[in-house]
C-alpha cells in the first residue's frame, strides 16, 4: 500500500468515530464494530495464571488481576475475535516456579490445543550457567522462546553485563528467541543487546512503552528506529491502551504510536499481542483487537496477514494456517 495514505487516513473508522468524541463515546462505537479479520488470528503474548498454584508477588497489589485467569475464562473475554493459536508469555511467578508454570502451561495445552507456544523465564544473568536450563526448555516442543523480565531492573544496562549476554546468545544455540520486557528507558540498552547478538531473534513486547499517556513520544520514537534497524528484531503490537490513560484513551490517542511502529518495522515485522489479562486494566479484549484492526484498515490483505498471523507464526515457529 501506499505509506503516506497509510499515515495520513482520515480519523473516522468503520463505526463512523470522529476525531472530537469523548473517550466514552469511542469505547461503546469500538466495542460494537462488526470483527473484520476473516480468518483465526495469532494472540502472541497471553497470560495464565492461579495464584494458589503458583505465587506471583506482583498481583498482591491488583484486586483485578489477582485470581485465576485460565483458558476458558481467554476465550471467553475474546468474545467476537476469533483466535486460532496463543503464545503463553511468562507471567512473573517467583523464580524458583518458574519451570512449574513452564508444566502447568504445557499440562493446560493438552486441554486446549490453541496453545502453541510458550515463552519461559530462564536466568540468562547466569551465563553459561543458564546452558542447563535452556537445554531443558528446548527439549519442550511447546517453548519456543524466553523472556528474563528487565522492567524491574534498576540498572538500564543491566542486559549487558558479560553474564547476561553470554547468556542471551546461548538462546541461539538452544533455538530460542527472545521476547524483551522492558521500559522506554531501557530501549538503548537492548539494542546493543540485539547488535551484540545477530544470531538471536529478538521480539520487542508492548512497543517498547511509549510515553502515550503524557503525550511524551520522544527520544521513544528514535530509539525505535535504531531498534528496528537490525533485522533481527521484531515487535509485538501489545500493551498500547495500557500505555495511554487507562479511563479516556481512544483510538486516535493511540494512532501515532502505531503507525510509528508500522512506519520502523513494516509489516514483516510486527505482530498483534492482547497481553490478557493485564490488558484489563485500559481495556477489554474485543476493544483492543477493533482498534488494531482499525489501525490496518488500509492495509493490503497479505499485510493483514501478516500483522495477525503469518509473522507470529514465523517468529515462534507455529507451523502453517
Amino acid at each position: 500500500m501506499d505509506r503516506r495514505r497509510f499515515l495520513t487516513i482520515s480519523g473516522v473508522g468503520a463505526c463512523g468515530l470522529a476525531m472530537h468524541e469523548t473517550g466514552r463515546q469511542a469505547a461503546a462505537g469500538e466495542d460494537a464494530m462488526d470483527w473484520p479479520i476473516p480468518f483465526p488470528i495469532v494472540d502472541t503474548h497471553v497470560h495464565f495464571w492461579d495464584p494458589s498454584n503458583l505465587r506471583y508477588p506482583w498481583l498482591d497489589r491488583s484486586e483485578l488481576l489477582n485470581r485465576p485467569y485460565l483458558p476458558a475464562d481467554y476465550i471467553a473475554a475474546a468474545g467476537p475475535v476469533e483466535v486460532g493459536r496463543i503464545v503463553f508469555v511468562q507471567a512473573a511467578c517467583i523464580r524458583e516456579q518458574a519451570m512449574e508454570e513452564v508444566a502447568w502451561v504445557t499440562a493446560l495445552a493438552a486441554d486446549e490445543p490453541r496453545i502453541q507456544g510458550i515463552v519461559a523465564d530462564a536466568p540468562l544473568e547466569l551465563g553459561a550457567g543458564a546452558a542447563p536450563v535452556l537445554e531443558r526448555l528446548a527439549g519442550n516442543p511447546l517453548v519456543k522462546g524466553v523472556r528474563r523480565m528487565l522492567q524491574g531492573e534498576k540498572e538500564p544496562e543491566f542486559c549487558l553485563q558479560p553474564g547476561f549476554v553470554e547468556g542471551t546468545k546461548r538462546l541461539g544455540q538452544a533455538g530460542l528467541s527472545f521476547d524483551m520486557g522492558i521500559t522506554r528507558h531501557q530501549l538503548p540498552a537492548v539494542t546493543d543487546l540485539a547488535r551484540r547478538c545477530p544470531e538471536v531473534r529478538f521480539m520487542l513486547c508492548h512497543i517498547g512503552v511509549p510515553d502515550i499517556r503524557g503525550g511524551q513520544l520522544d527520544p521513544w520514537r528514535e530509539q525505535l528506529r535504531d531498534l528496528a534497524a537490525l533485522p533481527n528484531v521484531y515487535c509485538k503490537l501489545s500493551g498500547v491502551a495500557t500505555a495511554a490513560d487507562p479511563q479516556t484513551w481512544t483510538r486516535e490517542d493511540l494512532r501515532p504510536a502505531i503507525d510509528h511502529v508500522f512506519d520502523c518495522f513494516r509489516f514483516e515485522r510486527v505482530a498483534f499481542g492482547s497481553d490478557w489479562p493485564v490488558m484489563l486494566r485500559a481495556t477489554p479484549f474485543p476493544r483492543w483487537a477493533a482498534t488494531a484492526a482499525w489501525a490496518t484498515a488500509e492495509c493490503t490483505a497479505a499485510e493483514r496477514r501478516r500483522v495477525f498471523r503469518d509473522t507470529a507464526e514465523s517468529f515462534y515457529g507455529l507451523g502453517g494456517a
